[in-house]
């Protein structure tokens, strides 16, 4: 490892977050020499102020794990590869015995074979240190975290679901949707605003699934990890060398919270909350369908209208003029006649044509009641369900943390691991 890698993983391991009985804290630190073992302690005033969990900052314990476990494959690397210089010593001073060769050369290849030996025992003792090292950091720093981390999750769900209880209980309260802009509800702004509801429902919908997926990676990330101190017991030294169990083959407390916490996530009614958003959605899109409808009829009828006017004016002016001819007495009565039959044809064109109107007012009409029971019934059967769904959801959410928390105690109090009753995960795991 260089200089810079070196002081990076010091910084690593040094960084501790501080207690609030004392303005120091302690932690292992490598010496500046590589080959070196020695690990010294020491006292570090930085991160006084960190002001995060009570429990201490979840990241950086996060980090000094990882830098300890880097350290420890370090040192059980190199010590595998002293072991097999020390397996190739050993056969060369058997074969030098067997050859009877001059003593000079036995004696080297045995002083060799010791110091290969000391340098072993000494790369063990490191491996066990470092070993009860991430032990004592797993279970008096990041198991409290857990424990704080499920605390501050009851909690939240707690106040999500006495949110979502009195938002589902004002959607199966709304019997009627009244506006006063009824009738101009489809421009082009009220479309908008359809469409990023549309939008903020994707968006909540990803966000909710991005939750549950990121927490259940988390959790099982974690898992993989504890699970890795639940190996049979091996001796110190043997072919295939390696650092001693850190734990005995029941496993850290912490295995069995993250093993109940699994099984309890598959519980979860995430499915019904990303469903109801989603359903919901559709309905939006319905709505932002019909909207459109109704605001292309309603440019219809405007159309419409407008030349229904101007055929009323045209009509008038035409009635006007047969009117003058009568006064004027210019015209035969033969002529005044025959405009008076092309005037009561206009009318009747005139009134099919305001009929057309009226028939089209009325589609435009239906097309806002439409548009009205669409919202309504969206919002209130829609939106309602995504509101009982998330109720569910945070209901069983905190049912789960609460359980969990309440198992964790009761396992401190008898001194032994809980699980959570109905439980789906298999016993051999334990």
């Amino acid at each position: 490892m260089d200089a810079e890698n070196s002081t990076k993983l010091i910084q690593a391991i040094t960084w501790r977050s501080t207690s609030s009985r004392s303005s120091s804290c302690k932690s292992l630190v490598a010496s500046s020499s590589k080959s070196s073992s020695t690990w010294t302690e020491f006292k570090n005033d930085l991160f006084d102020d960190y002001g995060g969990m009570d429990s201490g900052s979840h990241s950086l314990t996060l980090g000094r794990l990882y830098a300890w476990e880097k350290k420890l494959y370090e040192e059980v690397k190199a010590g595998d590869s002293t072991r097999k210089i020390y397996e190739r010593k050993c056969n060369q001073l058997r074969n030098l015995d067997a050859k009877g060769d001059d003593g000079l050369t036995v004696d080297k290849t045995r002083a060799a074979v010791k110091d290969l030996y000391s340098r072993i025992l000494v790369a063990i003792r490191s491996a066990e240190s470092i070993s009860k090292t991430i032990e004592k950091l797993r279970d008096e720093e990041l198991q409290p975290q857990i424990i704080e981390l499920l605390q501050g999750l009851m909690r939240t769900w707690k106040i999500m679901l006495e949110s979502h209880e009195i938002q589902n209980k004002i959607m199966f309260e709304v019997k009627t949707f009244t506006c006063p802009t009824f009738g101009k509800l489809c421009n082009n702004t009220h479309r908008l605003a359809t469409l990023q509801l549309e939008a903020e429902l994707q968006n909540w919908r990803a966000c909710f699934m991005e939750y549950i997926i990121a927490q259940k990676a988390y959790i099982n990330a974690l898992h993989g990890w504890l699970s890795k101190f639940v190996v049979p017991e091996v001796e110190l030294y043997s072919k295939s060398w390696s650092s001693p169990s850190p734990c005995h083959s029941n496993g850290p407390p912490l295995l069995m919270i993250c093993q109940d916490w699994i099984a309890s996530m598959e519980k979860l009614p995430d499915k019904a909350v990303a469903f109801a958003v989603k359903s919901f959605g559709k309905d939006v899109r319905a709505m932002w369908v019909q909207q459109g409808e109704e605001q292309q009829q309603k440019s219809k009828v405007d159309s419409l209208s407008k030349e229904y006017e101007r055929k009323i004016l045209a009509f008038q002016k035409a009635e006007k003029r047969i009117f003058e001819s009568k006064l004027a007495d210019h015209d035969s009565e033969q002529d005044i006649e025959h405009r008076a039959e092309n005037l009561r044809e206009r009318k009747d064109l005139l009134d099919n044509f305001r009929r057309k109107v009226d028939m089209e007012k009325e589609k435009h009409h239906s097309g806002m009641q439409e548009t009205q029971r669409i919202t309504l019934n969206g919002f209130q059967t829609g939106f309602g369900r995504v509101f009982e769904s998330l109720t569910d959801f945070s209901k069983a959410s905190l049912k789960m943390y609460n359980d969990l928390l309440n198992y964790q105690e009761n396992s401190e109090k008898v001194g032994k691991p809980a699980y959570i009753e109905d439980s789906q995960v298999e016993d051999g795991n334990r």
